[in-house]
């Protein structure tokens, strides 16, 4: 969470009473950048004393950047406030990159936007509540999710099952050191891990867990520089256990930049967790097969599912680089639908 000092926010509560000269005009803004109703937050009274309320309550909930961001967005040609921006908060918290996870994956092509300040548009309130019909879906599409682990190999990554015995991941995944020999590398070891959760009292649940078929573990490929996927064929066994079930997923579907994605993922190898955007898709590369997001992933997501928001599988996870712009990373995932058109003879 963003700290101004005291004379900081003297100068911020200056810069918006200088940009904003009239209630109406400061409430129009805080409607529009930061979706709240100005006469709910704070008191109706002197605009000396809202302004500084108005702070105060940012402050208090965390959400002062966007406060400042969404005021220089709306007004950027006051040269108060712009003074403030360039002087005060760019050099403090923009200039200054902060690095949460380290970068995975290859390269990106960033077709979205680069500047925090454009960014931060797609970080709009999430819902007070989200409705329970939707959750349930999500719990039903973690019995597709599995943890990948190659312990020789120190590999941690996820994946998910598409049909009875094929799990789709990442190339790079199994082809760490791009010597291109990932068919050694499914046999050295490599585990699949289904329905590891974070259980109250015993740390992660057990699970179910299956190694790959030994005699042909990977069906079909793409190159990390391509479409960057694997297709596992899981052992027999699979098929017959129980909680265990393919993604929901269909073969074309619309997306659109500000629209909703939502992942699935063992970030860091750690138990499943669910990372929800209603408005995360920053571009869509369909010629190159490519979606591009600002959901929170980390290394161990390569390979996780990204779905819409009717819960199906869209695109998978496969990249994160670093925006030296605050902690917003770029993260990109390759279309279900440009693979499918490659292993849809396994799919029937």
């Amino acid at each position: 969470m963003m700290k101004l000092s005291g004379g900081e926010k003297r100068q911020l509560w200056k810069a918006l009473l200088d940009a904003y000269r009239t209630y109406d005009e400061l409430k129009i803004m805080v409607e529009f950048q930061l979706d709240e109703t100005l006469e709910v937050i704070v008191k109706i009274g002197n605009l000396r004393t809202v302004v500084f309320d108005l702070i105060q309550w940012a402050e208090s909930r965390g959400r002062l950047e966007q406060l400042i961001i969404g005021s220089y967005a709306d007004n950027s040609e006051n040269p108060i406030l712009k003074e403030f921006y360039k002087t005060v908060f760019k050099i403090r918290f923009i200039d200054v990159p902060i690095v949460t996870t380290k970068d995975f994956g290859p390269e990106i092509n960033w077709l979205g936007p680069t500047e925090n300040i454009q960014l931060q548009s797609f970080f709009q309130p999430q819902p007070n509540w989200y409705d329970v019909g939707f959750l349930k879906q999500a719990i039903e599409q973690t019995k597709s999710v599995c943890r990948i682990e190659i312990p020789t190999q120190g590999i941690k990554a996820t994946g998910v099952l598409i049909a009875n015995q094929f799990v789709l991941s990442n190339y790079h995944v199994f082809d760490p050191d791009r010597t291109g020999n990932i068919q050694t590398n499914a046999l050295k070891a490599a585990i699949l891990s289904f329905g590891r959760f974070s259980s109250q009292g015993i740390g992660e649940t057990e699970g179910q867990s299956f190694k790959l078929d030994p005699i042909n573990p990977i069906i079909e490929s793409s190159l990390t520089s391509k479409l960057d996927y694997v297709l596992l064929k899981v052992e027999n066994s699979i098929i017959q256990a129980q909680d265990i079930k393919p993604a929901n997923w269909k073969n074309s579907f619309f997306l659109a930049p500000k629209m909703g994605i939502n992942i699935l993922q063992h970030p860091e190898g750690n138990s499943m967790k669910l990372s929800i955007s209603t408005d995360g898709i920053t571009a869509i590369d369909s010629e190159n097969g490519k979606v591009q997001y600002i959901n929170q992933a980390a290394e161990g997501s390569s390979g996780s599912p990204c779905f819409d928001d009717h819960w199906n599988l869209i695109a998978l996870h496969h990249a994160e680089r670093t925006i030296y712009a605050g902690s917003i990373k770029r993260r990109e995932g390759i279309l279900f639908g440009s693979i499918f058109s490659e292993i849809k003879s396994y799919l029937d």
